[in-house]
């Protein structure tokens, strides 16, 4: 697979030597993709986080997949949110990093851990020596049962061990599942965070109570790329946890415009 070096520098800089070079369709560079792509890894590099994600960006698809969207966060919440990046992997709890500040200024700094939710787990979940999970994520015409909000707990259960507990923290979960957490969000609301404790479910979802406090919200983002036109698109909404603590909250004038929700329902 070649890449155009002057319609594309930056990928091809990292495509050099690739682990995942010519492996997944993912990483056949179409017209948007790659231009997607481009712009991503520049704007990574100006913003002086190149080197820390380079040899993820070489490593096997999985690997460069998840680091890509960490970065294709980054770039969002930068050109579409209002903030700067004010740090790469800033130090969450004891013996943890998240993966990078964002903030409007250098003294309001957030605290930003991403999740890549992938398709095998949903079914390694119910049986991990599935044959399916040999197989491509499609395969042509299928019909099976998917549980989005496990998702969103064990990604909420897995970022919050990394929280520190003294600056505001986001959650943003960027998926890679059959059906994308963006395309649930009534489910991902009502039932993969604020589901109140009851007989059926008695812990109740993560914020339901201050189990996970030192978590202030969670952004679940989906970008959707039009090859045909040539476009991009983003799809955001933030889930505010209204038992975080108060240093870890989520600041209200952050994100605006985007749709937002706490446990009371839709709030912008």
């Amino acid at each position: 697979m070649a890449i155009d070096r002057l319609m594309y520098p930056w990928l091809h800089a990292i495509a050099q030597g690739a682990d995942w070079l010519g492996t997944d369709e993912f990483h056949g560079v179409s017209a948007v993709g790659g231009a997607l792509w481009e712009t991503w890894l520049g704007f990574v590099a100006a913003n002086g986080g190149l080197g820390h994600y380079t040899s993820r960006l070489k490593g096997g698809k999985d690997q460069s997949t998840i680091a890509f969207n960490e970065i294709a966060v980054a770039h969002f919440l930068a050109t579409k949110c209002g903030m700067r990046v004010l740090g790469w992997q800033p130090s969450g709890a004891p013996n943890t990093r998240g993966e990078f500040l964002v903030g409007p200024d250098s003294t309001r700094p957030i605290f930003v851990e991403v999740k890549t939710p992938r398709w095998q787990a949903e079914i390694a979940r119910a049986d991990d020596g599935h044959p399916r999970l040999k197989m491509p994520k499609y395969v042509g015409v299928e019909t099976r049962s998917t549980n989005p909000w496990a998702s969103v707990e064990h990604a909420v259960e897995k970022a919050h061990r990394q929280m520190p507990d003294n600056i505001p923290t986001l959650l943003v979960i960027i998926d890679d599942l059959f059906v994308s957490l963006a395309d649930w969000a009534g489910l991902v609301q009502d039932i993969g965070l604020y589901t109140p404790k009851s007989g059926l479910k008695p812990e109740g979802g993560p914020f339901a109570d201050n189990r996970y406090d030192r978590l202030g919200a969670v952004g679940v983002l989906k970008v959707v790329a039009d090859i045909p036109f040539r476009a991009v698109a983003y799809r955001f909404s933030l889930f505010e946890n209204t038992h975080a603590r108060p240093t870890a909250a989520f600041p209200p004038e952050i994100a605006g415009g985007w749709p937002r929700y706490n446990c009371s329902g839709r709030v912008a």
